[in-house]
């Protein structure tokens, strides 16, 4: 008898009607025979609609891609039965800070989000996105080996946008439009004004990304280009995306010493363009800027009280995950990689940018705090997984020397993870009201091109350890109210009227899983491991992770912008 896989069985019966019983660990999921009002019920299930509403037990029924029904509900009019007893069902969680942009063209399955729960992720962060492009790429281009040079065929956000919806994605996607990305296309990494004509330029390109469905406008400002632009230039291209209803979401200018004067100025530039505010990954780098953090929230609080829509994200971790280089001065970085590497091999240089430097580096609580996560040279791969101080001290070497040369060797940028939150202030940002859940990852797969390097454990594990750590085990929020955090915060802030709760006439975007069990599995050292106790995710209607196993399908949308027409 010729073996079938499981999606292929349950394609043919659910067609044909055949009333069976799923086995192999999938004893709680039934198909009916005979006509069929719903493709799919959940059934006997404890429901958090995502709205910080009480949890209630009812079923709910589907039809195509949405949720038709909340209730008692006959099951043998369902040709899919789920038993979701003994477990939560919620909206499918929202990943609004993502660096999910190309790897789904690379692997459309996005396995280490998807088995997180997210069935929606918005790219674009941090200022950088994957358009747009002054040529397509080359069918040469080293970065492509393997792939599907069709794939990648295209110059702007709709060829880019077209390219996903062609190979298909296991869960939606949307994306801001990265200034960094746009101030590069105009004027490379000139550490600079734009002249007139170089903003115009600009402008037009917001516009355009805009017009083709971009959410809004993000910035890196601790990165190159990025972090060339002033407040004014960033205001100019905020008023862009304010004509056609996007926010502005920044990863700010410090994190660190200047966090406060940071803060301001994103708030600034808000009310200035006149559009919503979203402050990217939220944190208080460095013991002795710690005590910032309730100043922060009053700054936030008081533009609320104007009228402006301010709200923050943040990932359930003490350690981020970022380049050595944004530790430098901006005046060392202007030229890009290159002219850094250069500037790095004069001594006179080096020595000029050093106070700064260690300034902002101690300020991030040292060297000792900084973990080698990835390198390009193979020489310096023994060095992944080890600490920075560490290692200069093997190497009877000053950090700082070590570190330039180490960054010289490799380029001008490696990655690291540095430690420098602290217990008491993660928890003050998590369970804050204008704070809600990201993961600030990609996604990743243990096997395949996505597979490299030490990456963060965010990018497996944030969603999951939110739920385990700070709502199960501290107890620092409700379900409710972590759930709403993870789901309708973030689909109100991107204008997703249809997502982000449980209610009828909404996609149907759903998380099952045991609230008891749930867990991240990935750490700093062995970051590449699934997330245990999600049950199911569903992605407008279809099944993506059955019992933990991913099903193949590719049943996410790409999603448009209000300036979309």
């Amino acid at each position: 008898m010729k073996k079938i896989s499981r999606r292929q069985f349950l394609k043919t019966a659910s067609k044909t009607g055949l009333a069976v019983g799923i086995v192999g660990g999938m004893s709680n999921r039934s198909i009916f025979a005979g006509p069929s009002r719903f493709d799919l019920i959940i059934k006997n299930g404890q429901i958090i609609d995502g709205m910080n509403n009480e949890p209630y037990q009812a079923d709910i029924g589907i039809i195509a891609d949405s949720i038709e029904a909340i209730g008692k509900l006959n099951t043998t009019n369902s040709k899919i039965v789920i038993d979701a007893k003994g477990n939560i069902v919620s909206p499918g969680f929202l990943d609004i800070h993502s660096h999910t942009d190309t790897e789904l063209l690379i692997n459309p399955k996005a396995e280490s989000k998807i088995r997180q729960g997210i069935t929606t992720e918005l790219g674009g962060n941090c200022g950088f996105c994957p358009f747009p492009r002054k040529k397509p790429l080359s069918p040469d281009d080293k970065r492509l080996k393997g792939l599907d040079f069709k794939l990648f065929d295209w110059t702007n956000l709709e060829g880019y946008h077209s390219a996903m919806e062609k190979r298909g994605i296991a869960n939606n996607h949307a994306t801001l439009v990265g200034q960094g990305t746009i101030r590069q296309y105009v004027m490379n990494n000139e550490a600079r004004k734009p002249s007139a004509q170089e903003m115009e330029i600009q402008k037009k390109l917001v516009s355009q990304a805009m017009s083709q469905g971009a959410f809004g406008l993000s910035t890196g400002l601790e990165y190159i280009p990025s972090r060339f632009a002033d407040s004014e230039e960033l205001i100019e291209l905020c008023k862009v995306v304010a004509k056609y209803g996007g926010f502005y979401a920044t990863h700010m200018r410090s994190e660190d010493t200047q966090l406060i004067e940071a803060v301001a100025e994103a708030i600034h530039i808000a009310e200035s363009a006149d559009l919503p505010l979203q402050i990217s990954h939220l944190k208080a780098c460095g013991r002795s800027n710690y005590y910032k953090i309730p100043m922060v929230f009053d700054l936030m609080e008081k533009a609320k009280k104007r009228e402006l829509c301010v709200a923050a994200d943040r990932y359930p971790y003490r350690a981020y995950g970022t380049t050595l280089n944004i530790m430098f001065p901006q005046w060392a970085m202007a030229g890009g990689d290159k002219k850094f590497v250069e500037r790095l091999k004069d001594n006179d240089a080096r020595q000029k940018m050093k106070e700064e430097a260690l300034e902002k580096i101690e300020g991030n609580n040292g060297f000792e705090s900084m973990l080698i996560s990835h390198v390009n040279n193979k020489k310096n791969r023994q060095l992944v997984g080890k600490y920075i101080q560490k290692l200069a001290e093997e190497s009877k070497q000053d950090p700082y020397e070590f570190a330039c040369d180490l960054l010289i060797s490799e380029g001008g940028s490696i990655s690291i993870f540095g430690f420098g939150m602290g217990k008491e202030n993660t928890e003050l940002v998590l369970k804050h009201p204008l704070v809600m859940l990201c993961s600030d990852g990609r996604a990743m797969a243990p096997y395949g091109s996505l597979n490299s390097g030490m990456p963060h454990p965010r990018n497996y594990g944030a969603f999951p350890r939110f739920l385990r750590m700070y709502v199960r085990e501290k107890e620092l929020l409700t379900l409710p109210e972590a759930i709403r955090k993870m789901s309708s915060m973030p689909a109100k802030k991107m204008g997703l009227k249809k997502r982000g709760s449980i209610i009828k006439g909404n996609y149907a975007d759903i998380v099952i899983f045991d609230f008891h069990t749930i867990s991240d599995k990935a750490t700093y050292v062995e970051p590449k491991q699934y997330p245990e106790g999600i049950k199911y995710v569903i992605v407008n209607g279809k099944i993506v992770i059955d019992h933990g196993k991913h099903t193949g399908e590719l049943a996410g949308k790409v999603l448009q912008g209000p300036g979309k027409k």
